[in-house]
């Protein structure tokens, strides 16, 4: 079955739809997409209701979107069908005083408009008003198509012009990824700032030992995690830039922290049976006298 099919069999026009398959040039911002479009429907807004100008002058012409996002997989994933509800321009300086936009840079390292205006000679972008729209919204989540094999740097197709065949429809909804198996529970502190729900909920039932790696020099740091909030809470605070830990971690700025599990113990492991592991784990990787567990 072809997704035009399926956009007209839900009473839409297929010549007033354009397919936006998502991509940033922002590997962090790529890979945040799914959860955004899931989760944070406000910055998942910021994001595609503008565009440069040749994708303006599709979306000014059409009535509709159907919005797609990497499933991480090679193929993507539908995240909504909006109305466009007509357009505003804004000024780069305008687009970039948006809180929401502010946030997106801060997070993902998203590119400023001012200077992106200044580099291409941009004086502003026209902002499109994304209504979500009923048509297919039940398959949220469950409807992945291929991937066309023009969609690069080209994101934006016309829905009657498009070879885009359905791969699946799920039974249920997952926008973003299930939660990896443990050992392979790897994040930056970018990643950290912005979990997925069931990932920060795995964290929280999570405890044991763990280790940091600070990407700017391979330094180590072993800790371990107990009480109600486990892993989560620890690794919130070392993203927050916690005091409560060595002097050596201290100094160092949690931006380039990477943080993994070495070893996962039962949930109603007593604090100082987790703390004699996080011990043993120290020695092993020699991070008290050659590491970031010094004081």
């Amino acid at each position: 079955m072809q997704l035009s099919a399926l956009i007209a069999a839900a009473g839409l026009d297929i010549s007033d739809v354009a397919v936006m398959f998502h991509v940033s040039d922002k590997p962090l911002l790529n890979q945040a997409l799914p959860r955004l479009a899931e989760e944070e429907p406000d910055l998942f807004d910021a994001f595609q209701n503008q565009h440069g100008p040749l994708v303006e002058a599709t979306l000014i012409k059409r009535g509709h979107i159907a919005s797609f996002v990497t499933s991480g997989i090679g193929d993507y994933v539908l995240a909504g069908v909006f109305t466009i509800a007509g357009s505003t321009f804004q000024t780069m300086a305008e687009l970039d005083a948006d809180p929401r936009r502010q946030e997106l840079q801060r997070r993902y390292g998203d590119t400023s408009f001012v200077a992106f205006g200044l580099e291409q000679g941009v004086a502003g972008r026209h902002v499109f008003h994304l209504v979500p729209h009923p048509a297919l919204a039940e398959l949220i989540g469950r409807l992945r198509v291929k991937k066309p094999a023009k969609a690069s740097r080209n994101y934006r197709f016309l829905a009657e012009n498009l070879d885009c065949p359905v791969v699946e429809i799920t039974r249920n909804r997952q926008l973003t990824p299930p939660p990896p198996d443990w050992r392979d529970f790897i994040l930056s502190s970018s990643e950290m700032r912005s979990l997925p729900r069931d990932w920060a909920a795995r964290l929280r039932e999570w405890r044991g030992i763990y280790l940091i790696i600070d990407q700017q020099d391979r330094m180590a740091y072993v800790g371990s995690a107990y009480g109600t909030q486990n892993l989560l809470a620890r690794w919130q605070a070392h993203v927050a830039g916690d005091k409560g830990v060595t002097k050596e971690l201290a100094m160092r700025d949690p931006a380039g922290f990477r943080f993994s599990i070495l070893e996962r113990t039962s949930p109603d492991l007593d604090r100082d049976a987790v703390i004699a592991l996080e011990q043993t784990w120290k020695r092993r990787l020699d991070t008290l006298d050659h590491g970031l567990n010094r004081n």
